[in-house]
């Protein structure tokens, strides 16, 4: 897969969630079957006009579809749904993990379940959260390279790691309740 192709897979997904209230707004659509602009600027206490336009970024994403319409004094109300891209499911999990080779179908179900473990966890606000992802086709040589360079990396995390876990507790700090998770496939 060209890496121009998980490009824009990643910029989907930072977009539709780049955002708090587009964040927010999934979390509704999530534990809710639907709910229109309407409901969702209620119940989350955003102005119509600002939720309207999270609603047609999420759709025009492909991160929710319009489900259902329904005629309101004389207006259209429209429900949305978010797509099965982001339930959680166990189906989605249980696929196997994304290749160069399996093309954007795949690498787009694998940044939907980073996302949606993002989203359980409040999305992408911290000061430092960041989702990275690169799949990259290697020779033998290219694999041996990376085998020796990750433990490098690892290395390293886990000195930055310790050297903070000394500051915080010279300073007398509590930890703080949000870690930095990294991970490594």
């Amino acid at each position: 897969m060209a890496a121009r192709d998980v490009d824009a897979v990643d910029s989907r997904v930072v977009k539709a969630l780049g955002h708090p209230t587009r964040v927010r707004i999934l979390n509704v659509l999530r534990d809710r079957e639907l709910a229109s602009p309407v409901e969702l600027s209620n119940e989350l206490g955003v102005a119509l006009g600002t939720m309207g336009y999270h609603v047609r970024r999420l759709e025009a994403l492909g991160f929710i579809e319009l489900a259902r319409r329904t005629q309101r004094r004389g207006a259209i109300e429209h429900h949305y749904r978010a797509r099965d891209l982001l339930d959680g499911s166990d189906a989605a999990e249980a696929s196997p993990p994304p290749s160069p080779s399996r093309g954007l179908g795949a690498e787009a179900a694998a940044v939907a379940r980073e996302a949606q473990a993002a989203l359980a966890s409040g999305g992408f606000d911290a000061v430092a959260t960041r989702a990275d992802r690169l799949c990259v086709v290697l020779d033998a040589r290219g694999q041996a390279a990376l085998a020796r360079a990750l433990p490098r990396w690892q290395a390293a995390v886990e000195r930055i790691a310790a050297a903070s876990e000394t500051r915080l507790a010279r300073a007398r700090q509590p930890a703080p309740h949000q870690h930095q998770c990294v991970a490594v496939v």
